[in-house]
């Protein structure tokens, strides 16, 4: 006899957008069993994606350097699109004050420097995400501040 499967849950989606594969490998390995993860090498293709699924996006983890489209481009993009409501967390070994002020503009969640570690990282996402859901759903149900 077959078993019935029930409904499945769906995952929250995140979006890892990082130039070298190897960093969206470590990034994916970490958080595939919570997210459904999407992989993107640039910032151009982040743009698109987040416009096809802004509403499913739990997380951006971005890269600032990358070629064809840096993060801040996407930074940009997510401002001028009031998708304000989806934390991003910075993923970099470019840890100038520049581009930590820089990113402060842009209201970034959190910055992870490179080489990642594991416990770490996964903590600090989980943290953002909780702290915007519950944001969000204080919003939804009118209790904004």
């Amino acid at each position: 006899m077959k078993r019935k499967k029930g409904p499945q849950i769906q995952k929250p989606k995140m979006l890892i957008v990082d130039d070298k594969a190897v960093n969206r490998y470590v990034l994916r390995s970490i958080f595939e069993e919570e997210y459904d993860i999407v992989e993107c090498p640039d910032g151009r293709r982040a743009i698109e994606v987040l416009g096809e699924k802004r509403d499913e996006v739990a997380a951006v983890l971005l890269d600032i350097v990358m070629p064809v489209c840096d993060g801040f481009a996407v930074l940009k993009y997510m401002k001028e699109t009031a998708l304000r409501t989806t934390p991003v967390i910075l993923i970099s070994s470019n840890v100038d004050d520049k581009n930590i002020h820089r990113a402060c503009e842009y209201d970034v969640a959190d910055y992870i420097q490179k080489p990642f570690q594991e416990n770490v990282v996964r903590q600090r996402v989980q943290r953002m995400v909780n702290l915007y859901q519950m944001k969000k759903e204080k919003v939804e149900y009118g209790r904004a501040e």
